[in-house]
């Protein structure tokens, strides 16, 4: 993909099945990707594209399943990681975005979910799996989504997670629609410069749980760097 600035955007790809229970394979594949976005060349921009296999409507699965609570830290700490490298990142699920799926599409950039499929937490019989997916659903949707899905544990459809902001887009279940999609995606974030995306990211995620005068001096450092950027662009 080359940008409006001429230049050629380094598209990490990967393929990431969260149709099943959590295990060190899936964990570690999200840390790989993590790790490829952080090591990515400088010199041209790059973006984070995540094809991502949700569970079938019928399909159901344990999650987080038999694992402890040390998995479950590994589990948070690689989705924290992928949430905070240098690169815009598009998600598309081919399934529905339940659970894990889910949670990979809330530390994403642009969220894409096919319109039979829906958007919920993992449930069992004690409720909504408690992680870290809630806190985000909070700090970035607001409570009445985190009411409807983690209180109520009621699943949304793809049409209503477009209209809540859950998701940027939902398409018809072919090829083509989904590569348009992240297309679409990817050309949203041509202007973002390496790491300033994932200092963005960090504010908006901090701003509900932040006061005002303690966020200050990040919102100052991140302003400093842009104007800096800037007069060295003159």
């Amino acid at each position: 993909m080359t940008t409006s600035d001429g230049l050629t955007t380094n598209i990490l790809a990967a393929v990431i099945p969260a149709d099943r229970p959590l295990s060190t394979e899936l964990i570690d594949t999200v840390t790989a990707i993590a790790l490829r976005a952080e090591d990515a060349p400088q010199d041209r921009p790059h973006s984070v594209v995540l094809y991502i296999t949700g569970p079938q409507a019928g399909q159901d699965f344990s999650w987080p399943g038999s694992v402890d609570i040390g998995v479950v830290g590994k589990w948070e700490a690689a989705l924290r990681r992928l949430e905070q490298v240098p690169a815009p990142i598009v998600a598309t699920v081919d399934g529905d975005a339940y659970g894990p799926a889910a949670e990979l599409l809330l530390v994403s950039d642009y969220r894409i979910l096919r319109s039979g499929s829906i958007f919920g937490l993992a449930t069992s019989h004690g409720g909504t799996w408690p992680g870290m997916a809630l806190y985000r659903l909070v700090a970035r949707h607001g409570a009445g989504n985190a009411r409807t899905l983690a209180v109520q544990g009621r699943c949304l459809s793809a049409s209503q997670a477009l209209e809540q902001g859950l998701v940027d887009a939902s398409i018809d279940d072919d090829a083509q629609a989904e590569t348009q999609a992240v297309q679409a995606g990817l050309a949203l974030f041509e202007a973002s410069v390496g790491s300033e995306i994932a200092i963005r990211r960090r504010l908006v995620l901090d701003a509900t749980a932040t006061r005002f005068e303690d966020a200050l001096g990040a919102h100052l450092a991140a302003s400093d760097r842009t104007l800096r950027r800037l007069r060295s662009a003159l």
